[in-house]
């Protein structure tokens, strides 16, 4: 991996090939691939990386058409980050299992470790895992709290379940709600919710 462009203000680029080498249900990869990686010295940003050596198929849903690969939601990557993830663990719990969950897709027609869907889908279920709640309503409901911005632990939880916050969801909500990163994405994934909603309520009243 080498450094092809460095702007001190703004961000590191790495440019070079990496070797995925992982195995699952008896199915083997061992290859390498040449990536782009831009690192932003911004920490409000995440990392991205493009497939510069043409390994993943164009029609491959999760790659976008200037070869950056869609590796997961904003929200996810950057729980993980908040949560102490390094540069070295991305690599390692996200950019690798892609690679593999491509030539693994490939080679079975289904993904080794689930599928996120995308857009709002993939929204959805993105919070569902990081809330532990797989009810879409009380998704939707802790959402509106985290964008509302206040946090009262000894207050019943937004998911009404009658519990107090900080013994249901609480722990799940907080990081959201402390981290101004963390809140915007949150917030901004709660305003495209609600205007799909909407979208989805105009349609139907027609």
């Amino acid at each position: 991996m080498k450094e092809e462009n460095i702007d001190k203000n703004t961000s590191i680029i790495l440019s070079g090939r990496v070797s995925i080498n992982r195995s699952y249900n008896g199915f083997t990869v061992d290859k390498e691939y040449d990536i782009r990686i831009l690192i932003p010295l911004n920490n409000d940003e995440l990392p991205d990386v493009w497939d510069i050596g043409n390994h993943i198929d164009k029609s491959y849903i999760h790659r976008y058409p200037d070869g950056e690969l869609c590796l997961e939601t904003k929200a996810f990557i950057a729980l993980c980050f908040y949560n102490g993830c390094s540069l070295l663990q991305w690599m390692e719990n996200i950019v690798e299992p892609y690679y593999y969950s491509y030539e693994y897709f490939s080679r079975f027609g289904e993904f080794p470790y689930g599928d996120r869907g995308h857009d709002l889908v993939g929204v959805i279920e993105t919070y569902q895992q990081i809330f532990d709640e797989n009810d879409c309503a009380k998704v939707y409901k802790l959402l509106q709290a985290i964008s509302r911005r206040k946090y009262k632990g000894h207050l019943p939880c937004p998911c009404e379940s009658g519990l107090i916050t900080r013994r249901c969801h609480g722990r799940f909500i907080y990081p959201f709600i402390s981290d101004d990163y963390l809140f915007s994405i949150a917030k901004n994934d709660y305003s495209s919710l609600c205007e799909a909603i909407k979208e989805y309520d105009k349609q139907s009243n027609h």
